[in-house]
């Protein structure tokens, strides 16, 4: 095998004859440049790969031959083949790669739910079970429309407010990260049960972390009207909850907690077990992305959260985690805060609401 370049083909055909012999063949052909300056200014040849059988006598063969002729090919000839075979295969599956597939056709409420930060996995399983649950009519039909608003209904129906039993007291924890507002929602739910229901509220804070957020709550706690404790161990907690037994709510503020620190936690969770009857919020931000509100949840259920409630909704464009979350996680919706404002911005969680939040367009 040997390797030519020349201006033409033509002239590489000619070397190819001269040094070879008229029972070469031609191999491989590419186009090249050569010389120039950055690619300017250089010439185009041509690089020809040939292959002989073997060497070509010193002396010019008498009996010519045709050009093309019927022998068998040699080992090296085959070989040479296989070879500029496997390249080329080798240069069209790359070339394939690079065709990006063709994309399947998406659903228009599927591309409506996962625009408002519904998972795509959830959204999928909400539009398939469409299908599944013997509907005949199309997934993008205006009734499947409306089955789908019953269903993202459905995922938000289980709403429960904090409810007080007369002759009992009711002691609510509100666990979450830093940064969700905890203490003003303990200071909006207080004041509601204060003087619009006319409850008897005392205020609880185990976080000592930060003494900014225990005089804020001592502020709120002086204008409504309610008494603070200040607990460090669980033995503190069980202590304040004996002293206000003739209360009928004790709200517990704790401090935030981060999710990947595993010994904040398990003190959280053994201050949580002074009492099994304590009702546990995770306290969760609307501002929050959803795959780290997703690893929140899952890191504070050590803690055995029996509801959510989420903040700042106002701050947000939609809502879809929330029903992300909802969906996956068996646990009751509470509360939404939707503000700053004390005690007005917090409300009961509205399943109507939340559901035309979602699929605004």
């Amino acid at each position: 095998m040997k390797i030519f370049t020349a201006a033409s083909m033509q002239e590489g055909m000619a070397q190819i004859k001269n040094e070879l012999g008229r029972d070469a063949v031609i191999l491989h052909t590419r186009p090249l440049r050569k010389g120039g300056v950055f690619g300017f200014f250089s010439k185009k040849i041509i690089e020809i790969t040939a292959a002989v059988e073997s060497a070509p006598e010193p002396k010019p063969v008498i009996k010519k031959q045709p050009i093309i002729e019927s022998r068998n090919p040699s080992e090296t000839q085959i070989t040479a083949v296989q070879l500029e075979l496997g390249n080329m295969r080798k240069m069209l599956e790359q070339v394939l790669h690079k065709i990006p597939a063709a994309a399947e056709p998406r659903s228009p409420l599927c591309g409506l739910l996962e625009k408002n930060d519904i998972d795509h996995h959830v959204a999928e399983k909400l539009l398939n079970d469409l299908i599944s649950e013997g509907h005949s009519y199309s997934p993008d039909s205006i009734k499947a429309e409306q089955v789908l608003l019953d269903r993202l209904g459905a995922c938000l129906q289980r709403v429960e407010e904090i409810k007080v039993t007369p002759g009992t007291t009711k002691t609510v924890a509100f666990i979450g990260p830093t940064g969700v507002g905890k203490t003003t929602t303990i200071a909006k739910l207080a004041a509601n049960f204060v003087i619009k229901e006319g409850r008897k509220v005392a205020l609880i804070t185990a976080d000592t972390y930060r003494i900014s957020a225990v005089e804020q709550l001592k502020t709120y706690a002086d204008i409504i009207g309610v008494p603070l404790d200040i607990v460090y161990t669980p033995d503190e907690l069980k202590g304040a909850m004996y002293r206000h037994q003739d209360k009928d709510l004790l709200f517990v503020d704790t401090a935030g907690r981060s999710p990947k620190n595993q010994y904040q936690l398990a003190e959280l969770q053994a201050l949580l077990e002074t009492d099994p009857y304590i009702e546990t919020h995770l306290v969760l931000s609307m501002t929050t992305k959803y795959k780290d509100a997703l690893d929140i949840v899952r890191k504070f259920s050590c803690c055995s959260p029996q509801k959510f409630l989420f903040t700042k909704v106002d701050e947000t464009s939609n809502i879809g985690t929330m029903l992300n979350l909802l969906y996956q996680f068996p646990v009751a919706l509470s509360y939404v805060t939707t503000g700053q404002n004390v005690p007005d911005d917090i409300e009961l969680a509205d399943p109507g609401k939340l559901v035309s939040m979602i699929l605004k367009e």
